[in-house]
């Protein structure tokens, strides 16, 4: 059994507390479960960054608060470009992107430069009529995928241009069937995600809240 989920990268230190009590050294001895710990008392979100990897800062967006994503939208406000007529708008979508669990262990994490924008890429995958090795998009590392009788096989991450793999590894399988349920998922909830952020930036009087909300959310 398979699961696809929509992630964000979210860095708590980014949306600190004013003011926020230190954990005690004698009580985390191991400096990164120290950092770990002292990263959520200062963090004003409540949600967990660690959820699939520690120090990954992914986090589902299913599992994010009216509360919190009000604050990491306002957030991400500093980011949008008002200026220019032509771009107007325009912001680069949350880092982050798909994570596949298989047996709920974690095989594909989105990588450095990932976005929630690349969610299309998942969705090549299903529209790809050919049986040979493909390039898939998740940031650097990526990986190579391939669909044959109704199976499709994921290689492991990789930095190799696939004109230049001779013989690519099969990491692991899952059933097509099964991908293009959990895709249909992810593609729901991400679209849900875009009406969320379009609603808080409609309360924050936000004008182009629709094409701002697309831009942020990777969905059109």
């Amino acid at each position: 059994m398979i699961e696809l989920i929509n992630t964000i990268e979210i860095n708590p230190l980014k949306y600190s507390k004013e003011d926020f009590k230190l954990p005690q050294l004698a009580d985390y001895p191991d400096p990164e479960e120290l950092f770990l710990k002292w990263t959520e008392t200062a963090s004003r979100l409540t949600t967990n960054c660690n959820e699939f990897r520690k120090g990954s800062h992914l986090v589902n967006i299913r599992t994010i608060d009216d509360e919190s994503l009000q604050i990491i939208v306002a957030a991400k406000l500093t980011e949008v470009e008002f200026d220019a007529p032509e771009e107007m708008g325009f912001v680069l979508s949350f880092d982050g992107g798909i994570v596949l669990k298989k047996e709920d262990e974690v095989l594909i994490l989105p990588s450095c430069c990932g976005d929630i924008e690349n969610i299309e890429n998942w969705e090549k995958v299903i529209d790809n009529r050919s049986s040979e090795w493909a390039e898939m998009w998740i940031g650097h590392p990526w990986v190579f995928y391939k669909r044959e009788k109704g199976v499709i096989s994921f290689s492991d991450y990789t930095e190799a241009n696939i004109n230049d793999v001779k013989d690519v590894k099969i990491k692991f399988d899952i059933e097509e069937s099964e991908f293009k349920d959990e895709l249909d998922k992810v593609m729901y909830h991400q679209t849900h995600f875009k009406n969320r952020i379009s609603d808080i930036l409609k309360k924050m009087n936000i004008d182009n809240a629709e094409r701002i909300s697309a831009f942020m959310s990777g969905i059109k």
